[in-house]
């Protein structure tokens, strides 16, 4: 522990948020409130890293008024790539901006983060030395497959053909509950440049897009074991990391107690 704080320390490290539309339509559970909108997140990079810079990219300045230590960035939404008539600009945007808020960053670590997780313990720390390794790391997705989870029948946003590609979507899917980025890591910054290319060029079901960067670029982002994204799939995994409190399951078997199955 005395090392990993040191290794902080020694960091510029940013956090960066991106909240457009309301919390339901950024795909979180209309139980967490638009007034405290980057909780719980907030509060568990507050809790272990306390000295890092907190970045929101959002369309409505308000989000932030209770946040006098995050630097709001503004977006006319009307200037961006997405179109309020898509009934999912709001996820789109969100995804979007997340990695706009990577490229862009001037620290050396920079963690984008949706607004339900929660991290756990002083585990979370060692995300620094591990981004520092691979450059690029993300929570894996737990239907794993990009046929299962982008395919055009799921009705999810995903728009994957099995012929479109000669991997059929054989290929590991991931999650953008939260990525971390080495600023000066170039092959990774290679794969955010693709990822937020195709999100503008056919805004889309963001871990699908994933894929497809990883694909056509030969990059991949290192997929963290699943401690590190605790959905409703894994409840009860053991050394649990980070919590995807925006699952239900979720909630009831980590904050409520409840013997769920």
């Amino acid at each position: 522990n005395q090392k990993n704080n040191r290794r902080e320390n020694l960091m510029n490290i940013e956090f960066v948020f991106s909240e457009f539309g309301t919390r339901m339509t950024a795909n979180q559970p209309d139980s967490f409130t638009d007034e405290y909108r980057l909780d719980p997140t907030y509060s568990s990079v507050k809790q272990f890293f306390p000295e890092a810079k907190l970045t929101m990219y959002t369309d409505n300045r308000d989000l932030g008024k209770n946040y006098d230590d995050v630097e709001i960035r503004l977006v006319d939404i009307e200037l961006s790539p997405f179109d309020k008539s898509n009934h999912r600009w709001g996820w789109h945007a969100c995804d979007y901006y997340q990695v706009k808020g990577l490229l862009d960053s001037k620290a050396d670590i920079a963690i984008s983060v949706d607004s339900d997780v929660m991290f756990v313990n002083d585990e979370v720390k060692t995300i620094l030395p591990i981004t520092e390794r691979f450059g690029i790391c993300v929570p894996q997705n737990e239907r794993q497959m990009v046929k299962v989870d982008g395919i055009h029948t799921r009705g999810n946003d995903g728009d994957f053909y099995i012929d479109e590609s000669s991997n059929r979507g054989n290929i590991l899917t991931y999650d953008l509950w939260w990525m971390s980025f080495d600023t000066k890591n170039t092959r990774s910054r290679k794969w955010l440049s693709e990822f937020g290319r195709l999100m503008v060029s056919n805004p889309r079901r963001a871990p699908l897009q994933m894929s497809r960067a990883a694909w056509n670029t030969g990059i991949h982002p290192y997929a963290m074991p699943i401690q590190w994204g605790v959905g409703h799939g894994h409840v009860g995994c053991g050394n649990e990391i980070i919590l995807h409190l925006g699952h239900q399951r979720v909630r009831e078997y980590y904050l409520e107690g409840k013997n769920v199955s």
